[in-house]
């Protein structure tokens, strides 16, 4: 098997695999696995959500913190790499 580059692990042509999303009213990240048990945005009960495109410094804090605690893939985080939002 070949390894595969954060670009082709996380591509959009492929499945859903990105471990976060953002609430489309709060716009707060939301952890797939924590959106997948509750079913709505923790913080503020919606349901519609989004993909992550963009990453301010505060938000790219925590995600850190979720790649240093094993809940996101340190691949995902690559993708943001050399962009300020």
């Amino acid at each position: 098997m070949t390894d595969l580059t954060p670009e082709q692990k996380y591509s959009k042509d492929g499945p859903f695999v990105e471990p976060l999303v953002r609430c489309d009213a709060c716009q707060e990240l939301i952890l797939l696995m924590k959106l997948k048990e509750v079913g709505m945005c923790p913080f503020c009960s919606n349901t519609r959500v989004r993909n992550v495109r963009t990453m301010p410094q505060a938000d790219m804090e925590k995600v850190q913190q979720w790649v240093a605690d094993g809940k996101v893939d340190p691949d995902w985080l690559k993708l943001f790499e050399g962009y300020d939002a």
